[in-house]
């Protein structure tokens, strides 16, 4: 019987050292930080004519070990990782912005792609899902 209460005891133990964390209140979810300057290759300077593309990327902690690679008109432009976001100065026109990935992402989908065209001044919003798997542009 003694043995059992120890047993008893000691998993209870374990369950709550366990679910320490479980109860801890954080931003993790609930804020989204630009991206550091080192993972932003390209259009960090606005200049004359540019539009701005912002590249939201959800939060969550499902994808945490997985890099999302924003990609415009096939240049490597920024790296996002969960709750991140950046903002590229680009020039007016058309652009395709794709997306890349690497870790621990789920597979890109098909539809890992967005066209826009912005003229100078214009701005969009291109949010990339939690997982890192789609893109798509935000309702304006």
């Amino acid at each position: 019987m003694k043995i059992m209460q120890s047993a008893v005891g000691a998993a209870v133990l374990v369950a709550m050292v366990a679910l320490t964390g479980c109860g801890v209140t954080n931003d993790h979810d609930k804020v989204i930080k630009d991206v550091v300057s080192n993972r932003q290759f390209l259009y960090q300077a606005p200049g004359d004519g540019n539009a701005t593309l912002q590249i939201v990327r959800a939060n969550g902690y499902f994808g945490g070990g997985c890099s999302s690679q924003v990609v415009i008109d096939d240049k490597f432009a920024a790296q996002l990782e969960t709750g991140e976001q950046a903002t590229l100065y680009v020039p007016s026109g058309a652009h395709t912005v794709s997306l890349r990935n690497s870790g621990a992402c789920h597979k890109v989908s098909s539809d890992a792609h967005v066209d826009t065209t912005l003229a100078a001044g214009e701005s969009a919003t291109i949010e990339v899902n939690k997982w890192g798997s789609s893109l798509s542009l935000a309702k304006r």
